[in-house]
């Protein structure tokens, strides 16, 4: 910015990008006016009379009461700035004096002195502290430090700044900024001018001559008075909408000055000075990597959500744009996503608005074509080698026998998973379907299967008749069918001649170890398979009490035949997953997990269930890189088994970032168990620690589709909203989590989200309610928490997280690298620690 001349009206210097004979100040008080009302604190406002071009400053140069002026050193709308020498205490410092001399206004003074106030009000190592405020000779002014080094606009013309240099400053600014917020304070004026740099190029903020407080109310800010630099101005003040006016307008003035670092040029510059207000409130920047190839995409994001027009779509608050610039800085993964097509196309259709209806219209009807050659099946074709298996029929007169069917469904879709060269469903997907049911075509389509195969189920004594038919889905053709009449001991023959003539039916092709894994017997005590299929039903339905009940029959099992295996596995499967169902003692239930996976794996290593929950009780312990190799060895054994896919892509992958890994995983989940709650529910967790909020919030609605009463995909949902800021929206998914018989950690993420909203009250009766229930059980450090940093006690909540990794907390901890609700504490040396102890060095 070059000064062309000054003012004429109170005789400031004119920049390039403002009006000739007018500055900016005086032409947007005299154009948008200050509109004084009958309160005591209104003015009236008169015309301000013209000043000659070229006007002498204010003040000569010399003695000025206990000052004496030595230069002008800078000129805005109301003062001249001078460095001066104090008499009285012998020092240099910088003296504003306001510069309207005779036409000043009472509400120019009342500005003035509001500026100083706010000013002497903060200590902050980058705020240009207030000496003293005072009056001579009429003159209002104000001393402060003076600071070598210049103004960062002058500074940068002489000695380009560097991309790294740009978002390091901006970030100390920013959080100077958040600071003089945090007390109540705007500065409304953020711009190169109001930014020094010293001797060592740090920045001091100055300037305050148009903060306010930022819940203050008076005539004065109620009025439509537009203040702030065109260039730099955020829309609601172009408008002249000051009731809009907040932290989020100072937020727009660092993404205007960053914008400027990077690109050597404001975000809006050029003609006069309301054209340039124009632009403000009609045009979009252009993107700073147009200007710049050296800026990257994750910088200009971050500089573009500063600048957006609607307040709430830019950064909440000038920390989190500090935060975000420091993610950046240490290669991390920044929170600001990028504008894709769709956001780029809804600021045009508000400006296009006729050609837009046009253009929809046309996508309409293209939309209509599309989804009925979707429809038709042409591009989305199920894998030939794929099946299903829906619950087999129970013709049985006792109803007990109900659990002996659906065994023997689970037995033969087992066999079948073990196959390499078969897509197979879960059981948890196909239990939604009745047996024999008359649409099976579009079963299959939902399930995404070519085959369908059904079965029933007769048992009379220690005799058993099995009907099943292989059905092509499209076509509702037979491929096979036949009946079995044999022995209750002769079951696992039957399960097994049935899964390998579905397999020849198929074509599909049997390695050595799956043609032994087909034919294997797990036990020979009928009455333990029994109550190990009765386990494995339970255990699939999730919920505490099912989840307890399955551990009861897995036990009874064991006590019937101490060497089956599948008993301990389902054992151990059940143990890991207790504590996030129930209030049961982590400690204990991970432990009792893994003595029994360990056992299983002792009677039978080449069982995929017990790899599986081994694979979890190592990553419960921390052992990362034991837990992957146990899970790929499940995955290898049974590549159809859902949860060793779900439970690798949400537990080892996602905590250590490897996000697409981890999304992968739980998609290839999704797609084997298709109708899963559970599974659902926790790719929409992995996307949300992924920062994919948009798609997490989308997964998690579909999987509440499914099972509106799912209380974990609530309390998902909620923390997922809450990261987007949608607090009532957080408060009322929380809230059905707690109705739906939601555990302790839904009730502190709903006080932690009440503490957000301005309830402080909550945390602190939730802390409360935690210190009573310690009594009796163990409390989460990590859940303490959470509650702490809701209060903004950085140090408490990390050493309750130290606490948290002392007592092997890991269900909570171990997600310390990703989980964005720890975002603020990145970068502090404790938490840093802390996170390295989780996940190892360098991961």
């Amino acid at each position: 910015m070059t000064a062309n001349g000054l003012c004429e009206n109170c005789g400031a210097r004119i920049s390039s990008d403002a009006a000739r004979e007018v500055c900016p100040a005086c032409l947007l008080e005299s154009g948008l006016g200050l509109l004084g009302d009958e309160s005591e604190d209104a003015v009236d406002h008169e015309p301000l009379p013209r000043r000659s071009h070229g006007a002498p400053p204010v003040k000569t140069l010399g003695d000025f009461g206990d000052y004496e002026l030595l230069e002008e050193i800078g000129r805005g709308g109301q003062g001249v700035v001078y460095r001066a020498h104090q008499k009285s205490l012998n020092r240099t410092v910088a003296l504003k004096v306001i510069g309207l001399g005779p036409w000043t206004t009472e509400a120019h003074l009342k500005r003035f002195r509001r500026e100083a106030e706010a000013a002497a009000s903060l200590d902050h190592p980058f705020i240009v502290p207030i000496h003293e405020v005072g009056e001579h000779e009429g003159c209002c002014y104000f001393s402060m430090n003076f600071v070598e080094g210049g103004q960062l606009d002058e500074t940068v013309r002489r000695v380009p700044m560097s991309i790294r240099q740009a978002a390091e400053l901006i970030a100390k600014v920013a959080r100077t900024v958040h600071y003089a917020h945090e007390h109540g304070i705007l500065h409304r004026d953020i711009k190169p001018g109001n930014i020094l740099l010293d001797a060592k190029s740090e920045p001091h903020l100055t300037d305050f001559g148009l903060a306010r407080l930022v819940d203050a109310e008076s005539t004065v800010t109620r009025t439509l008075e537009a203040m702030g630099t065109p260039s730099y101005m955020a829309p609601e003040q172009a408008a002249g909408n000051n009731a809009a006016v907040g932290k989020a307008t100072d937020v727009y003035g660092l993404g205007a000055v960053f914008y400027e670092l990077l690109t050597g040029h404001p975000p809006f510059a050029g003609g006069t000075t309301l054209e340039i207000v124009r632009m403000v409130l009609d045009t979009e920047p252009r993107q700073p990597r147009l200007l710049n190839p050296k800026v990257d995409r994750d910088l200009s994001t971050i500089c573009l959500k500063c600048l957006e027009k609607d307040p709430k779509r830019r950064y909440s608050s000038a920390l989190a744009l500090a935060e975000d610039l420091e993610h950046w800085l240490k290669h991390e993964p920044i929170q600001a996503k990028r504008s894709g097509f769709f956001t780029h196309a809804r600021k045009w259709v508000r400006r296009k608005p006729d050609i837009a209806a046009l253009i929809a219209a046309l996508a309409a009807l293209a939309t209509a074509i599309a989804w009925n050659v979707w429809r038709s099946e042409l591009f989305r074709a199920a894998p030939e080698k794929s099946i299903a298996v829906l619950p087999f029929e129970n013709l049985s007169r006792d109803p007990d026998n109900a659990y002996f069917a659906a065994g023997i469904q689970e037995e033969i879709l087992t066999r079948l998973a073990s196959i390499s060269d078969l897509k197979v469903i879960s059981r948890t997907s196909t239990q939604h379907y009745q047996s024999k049911p008359k649409n099976l075509g579009e079963i299959a389509k939902q399930l995404g299967v070519a085959h369908i195969l059904e079965g029933s189920v007769q048992k009379s004594g220690d005799v058993v008749r099995v009907n099943v038919q292989l059905i092509e889905a499209a076509s509702d053709s037979n491929l096979w069918a036949n009946t079995f009449d044999r022995k209750l001991t002769d079951i696992f023959s039957v399960e097994s001649e049935v899964a390998k003539a579905i397999a020849d039916s198929l074509n599909a092709k049997l390695s050595g170890a799956e043609e032994q894994l087909i034919a294997a017997r797990p036990t020979s005590d009928l009455t333990a398979h029994e109550l190990y299929l009765k386990g494995r039903v339970l255990w699939g339905k999730r919920g505490g009490d099912n989840i307890r009940q399955a551990i009861a029959f897995y036990e009874q099992a064991i006590v019937r035949d101490r060497n089956y295996a599948s008993a301990y596995a389902g054992l151990a499967e059940a143990y890991v997953i207790l504590p996030i169902y129930t209030d049961a003692s982590a400690r204990e239930a991970y432990a009792k997990g893994k003595a029994a996976a360990l056992t299983a794996l002792q009677l039978d290593d080449k069982l995929a269930e017990a790899h599986n929950a081994l694979a979890l009780v190592l990553f419960l312990y921390l052992d990362f890189p034991g837990s992957i190799a146990e899970f790929q060895r499940a995955i290898a054994l049974n590549p159809n088994y859902a949860t060793a896919h779900h439970w690798y892509g949400f537990n080892p992958l996602s905590t250590l970032g490897r996000f697409d890994e981890s999304i992968a995983e739980g998609k290839r989940a999704v797609e084997l168990d298709p109708l899963s709650p559970v599974i659902n529910s926790d790719l929409g967790s992995i996307l949300m620690v992924a920062r994919r909020f948009d798609q997490a919030i989308a997964q998690l609605r579909k999987t509440l589709e499914m099972d509106p009463t799912f209380s974990l995909a609530h309390g998902a949902l909620g923390e997922a909203l809450q990261f987007k800021g949608d607090l009532p929206g957080a408060i009322a998914e929380y809230t059905k989590a707690q109705e739906l018989g939601g555990d302790t950690r839904s009730r502190v993420l709903m006080a932690a989200a009440k503490a957000q909203s301005g309830d402080k009250d909550a945390v602190v009766r939730m802390l409360a309610e935690l210190e009573e229930a310690s009594r009796n059980r163990e409390i989460s450090g990590a859940q303490r928490a959470v509650l702490y940093l809701s209060l903004g006690n950085r140090a408490e909540a990390i050493r309750c997280l130290e606490q948290s990794v002392a007592d092997h907390d890991s269900q909570d901890v171990a997600w310390i690298k990703v989980y964005p609700r720890w975002d603020p504490l990145r970068g502090d040396p404790r938490f840093e620690a802390l996170v390295q102890k989780v996940v190892g060095p360098g991961k």
